[in-house]
């Protein structure tokens, strides 16, 4: 019988793109999630072959310094080996298509051809890969909110993960300038091969880049599914990258930061359009007001 061999990880939830994204790189054939508290996950990672544990570590200390997030944030990583039970189909059970807001369907790559049909703007990701596979309350909270106030015209997508906010902008508007970028080149990778599996990876720039490059750029739309540390502190970035009257949607706030994310976003010029809460996270859309 074959042996898998097996990574444990013990990390912050708000660090989990950090993790995902080395294990993909690493090689990773799958990674089952358990929810050990509002701030920990648990996270399973399954070889072929041993991997390397300290450069798994190494990686994602590297990806945790990228997110300005302390070491500390991971708390546990172990290996052990397991017999094979054919758990990949086991745990490809545990994914199904996933019906977001009136018009999205995320769905992993082994359930397409049941979906084709559902009538819905269908975007396949698979989970595993990086932060953002539709299912947090995160992401499902931006989907819903680019399908009710984009419009098409210039999009930025801050901290792009899996690339699925940026694809779903121009599935919604076609011909639109969109522009997803992340500091994790690993990341920007799986972007990059998401949007080509989604059929728009001419349509868009996927980039390893950082806020402040693009000041001046005059974007109408700028979502930012980031954390609540990360949004305050580049407040002051935003006014400079989106035009008056222009939409910010910010997510990765838990409930108990939004006075202090509010707050910092309203000294930048923004005022509130609308919000809300998905479990214990807030997702808000706010306008840059014009200076007179």
């Amino acid at each position: 019988m074959k042996n898998w061999y097996a990574l444990e990880i013990e990390i912050a939830r708000v660090a989990e793109t950090a993790a995902t994204t080395q294990l993909w790189a690493c090689g990773t054939t799958g990674i089952e999630f358990s929810e050990d508290s509002s701030d920990f996950i648990t996270m399973r990672a399954y070889f072929d072959l041993a991997p390397d544990l300290e450069k798994v570590r190494a990686g994602i200390v590297h990806g945790l310094k990228l997110m300005d997030l302390p070491e500390t944030a991971l708390r546990g990583l172990t290996s052990s080996t397991v017999a094979d039970q054919d758990w990949l189909a086991e745990w490809k059970k545990g994914y199904q298509p996933l019906e977001i807001g009136e018009r999205f369907m995320i769905t992993p790559s082994w359930k397409i051809e049941q979906v084709k049909d559902s009538g819905r703007i269908v975007i396949q990701i698979d989970p595993g890969m990086a932060f953002g596979t539709g299912t947090h309350e995160t992401t499902r909270g931006c989907l819903e909110m680019l399908e009710k106030f984009w419009r098409g015209g210039k999009l930025l997508d801050a901290g792009t993960g899996t690339g699925i906010l940026a694809i779903a902008a121009i599935l919604l508007a076609p011909g639109s300038s969109v522009v997803g970028f992340d500091i994790d080149p690993q990341a920007v990778t799986v972007a990059e091969e998401n949007a080509a599996i989604n059929g728009v990876a001419d349509e868009m720039v996927i980039e390893v880049n950082r806020l402040s490059f693009y000041h001046g750029s005059d974007f109408d739309f700028v979502v930012a599914n980031l954390t609540a540390d990360v949004i305050v502190r580049h407040s002051i970035d935003f006014p400079q990258v989106i035009k008056p009257q222009g939409l910010l949607v910010v997510s990765g706030i838990l409930c108990e930061q939004a006075e202090s994310v509010f707050s910092a976003l309203s000294l930048a010029m923004f005022e509130p359009v609308e919000s809300r809460i998905d479990g214990e996270w807030v997702t808000a859309v706010l306008r840059l007001q014009s200076v007179h």
